[in-house]
């Protein structure tokens, strides 16, 4: 099956600033995949500095502008892969994404890597479209 790139151009500028040769986001049949979505600004596609709360807030932003910009939302992830620079980020995590997704969570899975030069988490998803 043929996938289609889909660009988003403060989300694609974005993440090529930091080097990273990935799209967005890609549609496969009725699916999306996004990139793993890093604390990005979206009036300026800066990197998002702060503690772990806003940088996870400035994720899932990210996440759900480009979910939208593919005719989904939030509402319809069924699968997450966050990336976290220290397992004891995991409490401030938790407390945030129960306010993006408050009824019904997708499966998750929640992986520390080594750090990363410019932010502490990332998060990519896989939904349907509406």
């Amino acid at each position: 099956m043929k996938h289609e790139v889909i660009e988003i151009p403060v989300i694609s500028e974005a993440i090529r600033k930091l080097g990273a040769p990935t799209s967005a986001l890609t549609r496969v049949g009725g699916l999306i995949y996004t990139c793993g979505m890093p604390p990005i600004d979206l009036k300026t596609g800066d990197i998002v500095k702060g503690d772990i709360a806003v940088q996870a807030r400035a994720s899932l932003d990210a996440l759900s502008f480009t979910l939208r910009h593919a005719g989904t939302s939030l509402d319809n992830v069924f699968k997450s892969l966050v990336f976290l620079t220290d397992n004891n980020f995991a409490a401030d995590l938790n407390a945030i994404y129960r306010e993006y997704f408050p009824s019904s969570f997708p499966a998750r899975s929640c992986v520390a890597v080594k750090p990363w030069a410019h932010f502490d988490i990332e998060i990519e998803c896989i939904a349907t479209i509406d």
